[in-house]
């Protein structure tokens, strides 16, 4: 079968590269399916499949009048109807893969599109927005997006960007070739998340987790990992979840590197899947590199993790509002939940000798979590680190349990 790729652009900037493109996919047998995603100006270089007109329309607008707002407006608006149409062709099948060139822009108008489809459908965004200082969140989001970098800006095609649109088209070509299904069973599966801090412990689990017949799915608590983990406990992917790393709640309450976001917890909690839920690495708050804290931060115990980020410990008051926070939580679980406490630290460098070991710190997070959590969730406290063999082995035994085996 022939596959088609959407090619998503404003034809009235980036018409020629565009067509320099449907060229080379032609030349390797991949159709094209063009998208003018443009605001303003004339279409030129190529011929456009789906016309500015129709997503203005899908959008309840029309180009007029997407012409006379202001940019970030008609940007805000020609986006829901760009994603309407790529939803419904992709459902009609007319396209197997998904590319977009463009600016910051260009970008923002396509990847809202491109990020409604499923994992596995290939997704390639062309920029030259995607290099080390710009945030990649309002493009990928959660989603299995590839970011290409232009190097160069895209206006033109010539010595350099030719070298750029080539690879480009053969890694889009590449991933069609794959034909990787989009189908996710969601059989006997574990979603499990894990930091550096906290490898040890997960990797012992996923092993026994194997031996007992699970498949285990590890997220990076980074901020968009554990959102990924949420978007799939909702889409009813897994069995049961095995929250080792919480971290996510800690830096969205206080302003850290890898902030989870208000809902951290909630896909759980809502859908009822069994559950272990684990204070893990919730005893600091991730920052930027330690030579760049703030004062009020350098009087704290710190651990330089890497050159580009540091461990600030978080205060008696600062885990007390956690265990506040998880508890709340936690107390509208509408499944069965368990909260495995390991007493002899939380984090990797929170035991004796290490230097953010606080145990009266971590006994106010204990105590106040207790105390605001609802009688009917268990909880159970370990005599053990959050690294011990006998934390991972405990924690397995009472998922399993949860889940009746």
């Amino acid at each position: 079968m022939t596959k088609t790729v959407a090619v998503m652009a404003t034809l009235d900037t980036k018409g020629e590269e565009v067509k320099y493109v449907k060229k080379q996919f032609g030349k390797r047998g991949v159709k094209t399916l063009v998208m003018d995603t443009g605001l303003r100006g004339t279409p030129q270089g190529v011929k456009a499949d789906v016309t500015r007109e129709q997503l203005a329309a899908a959008s309840g607008s029309t180009v007029e009048k997407l012409a006379a707002m202001g940019r970030g407006e008609a940007i805000e608006v020609m986006v829901k109807g760009i994603a309407k149409i790529v939803k419904e062709l992709y459902g009609q099948g007319r396209f197997q893969g998904i590319m977009a060139i463009g600016g910051l822009d260009g970008a923002l108008l396509t990847t809202g599109a491109m990020r409604t489809l499923p994992l596995g459908v290939p997704k390639l965004l062309l920029t030259p927005v995607a290099q080390g200082k710009q945030q990649f969140g309002p493009f990928v989001g959660t989603t299995d997006m590839v970011v290409m970098h232009s190097v160069i800006d895209i206006l033109g095609v010539n010595e350099i960007s030719r070298k750029i649109f080539d690879n480009a088209v053969g890694a889009m070509a590449g991933m069609l070739r794959m034909d990787v299904s989009t189908k996710i069973e969601g059989r006997n599966v574990i979603a499990m998340t894990m930091y550096g801090n906290t490898t040890p412990t997960a990797m012992l689990a996923k092993k026994l987790f194997e031996e007992r017949g699970y498949e285990v799915v590890v997220f990076h608590p980074n901020g968009t990992g554990g959102m990924s983990m949420e978007e799939m406990i909702d889409q009813g992917l897994f069995n049961g979840v095995f929250d080792l790393t919480t971290h996510e709640i800690t830096d969205w309450l206080y302003n850290g590197v890898h902030a989870g976001g208000p809902t951290r917890l909630d896909a759980g909690v809502r859908s009822g899947v069994p559950q272990v839920v684990v204070p893990g690495c919730v005893d600091f708050i991730l920052m930027g590199p330690i030579e760049k804290l703030e004062p009020e931060f350098r009087k704290r115990k710190t651990y330089k993790f890497n050159p580009a980020v540091s461990l600030v410990s978080a205060t008696r008051e600062e885990m007390e509002h956690i265990a506040s926070v998880m508890a709340e939580k936690l107390n509208r679980a509408k499944g069965p939940v368990l909260v495995l406490i390991p007493l002899r630290g939380f984090s990797m460098y929170c035991h004796p000798g290490e230097p953010l070991y606080d145990p009266e710190r971590d006994a106010a997070f204990i105590k106040a979590l207790k105390g605001k959590l609802s009688p009917r969730i268990r909880v159970k406290e370990v005599d053990a680190h959050i690294n011990d063999p006998l934390f991972a082995e405990t924690s397995v035994a009472e998922l399993a349990k949860l889940m009746g085996n």
